[in-house]
């Protein structure tokens, strides 16, 4: 008995960590493998440093197959981030939704699909990192940024 739990909770801890990168034989999705995928990370990026701000709101929805959620309000300013709803902390900001894409992309995950706005801002990030995981995909949508002065 007491072998049988240990193996459950070594499987248990280790899921998590499976669940973050590809499986084995599980290409990558090809807008990594060929580049682009960085290319146009690295652009908006640099849009958004051109144009983008210290304090700005705006929207952010996940869609997953967890706890169904609306769109959020979430306030930068100057730099300083107010309340951060629960499950959004990794795409609070904007400089944290690129590293959310960055880490997709390092991962080699199997589909990414990013739209930028006109600022270099994600308005969509939808991430699955393994074709062989039911129901482990990510969605985000943001909208209504609005940059302010401080």
């Amino acid at each position: 008995m007491r072998l049988l739990l240990a193996v459950v909770l070594v499987l248990a801890a280790a899921a998590p960590a499976a669940a973050q990168e590809p499986g084995p034989g599980e290409a990558p999705d090809p807008a990594i493998a060929d580049g682009s995928a960085q290319r146009a990370l690295d652009a908006a990026k640099a849009r958004w440093r051109a144009r983008g701000s210290l304090s700005y709101t705006h929207e952010v929805r996940l869609s997953c197959f967890c706890a169904p959620s609306g769109f959020e309000r979430i306030t930068l300013r100057g730099g300083k981030l107010g309340k951060v709803p629960r499950g959004l902390a990794d795409v609070a900001t904007i400089p944290r939704q690129f590293r959310l894409v960055q880490r997709a992309i390092d991962q080699g995950v199997v589909d990414l699909t990013v739209r930028y706005g006109t600022r270099g801002n994600p308005l969509q990030v939808s991430i699955d990192r393994s074709r062989r995981i039911a129901d482990e995909e990510s969605y985000y949508t943001m909208r209504r940024l609005t940059l302010r002065s401080i």
